[in-house]
């Protein structure tokens, strides 16, 4: 078994994306939205989502799960994050803060994200989308971090294969990211 996670924003698309992907009906803590964010959407999730998908061997699955957006339900990492391959950072590309978005996800889990493989997932993006994508590969490096930056509808189910395809790619040949115990990025972060 396999435990990818999906983070960004509130709105970003990672509910979309598990019911987009999962073979097993989600389970999802979507609630009313009771704060600012009811100008945004009506539901947000206050826990995770979670979902299943069946890999090509028939013998594997990659457990999917989707953090809230909000930084104060930041802690819910903590419960996925033993096992954890990788993750998919969302960022909802018409939002007139989607940069700064984005910013806030990669500061709020930047150790965590140092250590696993992540890809930054521009959703809503048919407009625009070179800009946007410069702009998020920028903020990306601004936490030195790197990550591929790529433009996906969270709707359909074959941009979201594509993105734990990658991911499992960039997991097998590991680079770009910190290896637990790896002397040398220790050394150049003391």
């Amino acid at each position: 078994m396999h435990k990818i996670v999906f983070m960004g924003a509130p709105g970003s698309g990672k509910t979309t994306c598990i019911r987009a992907l999962s073979e097993i009906d989600p389970v999802s803590t979507d609630v009313p939205c009771t704060d600012e964010l009811r100008d945004l959407k009506e539901t947000t999730t206050v826990a995770l989502d979670y979902g299943e998908l069946q890999l090509d061997d028939g013998e594997s699955r990659v457990l999917l799960y989707g953090l809230p957006g909000q930084e104060r339900f930041s802690y819910m990492f903590d419960v996925v994050r033993t096992g954890l391959l990788g993750a998919i950072v969302l960022v909802d590309a018409t939002s007139q803060d989607a940069v700064q978005e984005l910013s806030r996800t990669l500061a709020c889990h930047r150790a965590d994200l140092r250590r696993m493989p992540f890809i930054v997932a521009l959703n809503k993006s048919e407009e625009a989308a070179d800009a946007i994508a410069e702009r998020c590969r920028d903020a990306v490096r601004a936490h030195d971090l790197m990550a591929p930056v790529m433009a996906v509808d969270a709707r359909r189910r074959e941009d979201i294969a594509h993105l734990i395809e990658l991911l499992l790619v960039i997991l097998e040949f590991g680079f770009g990211f910190d290896q637990p115990g790896d002397p040398a990025r220790a050394e150049g972060n003391a």
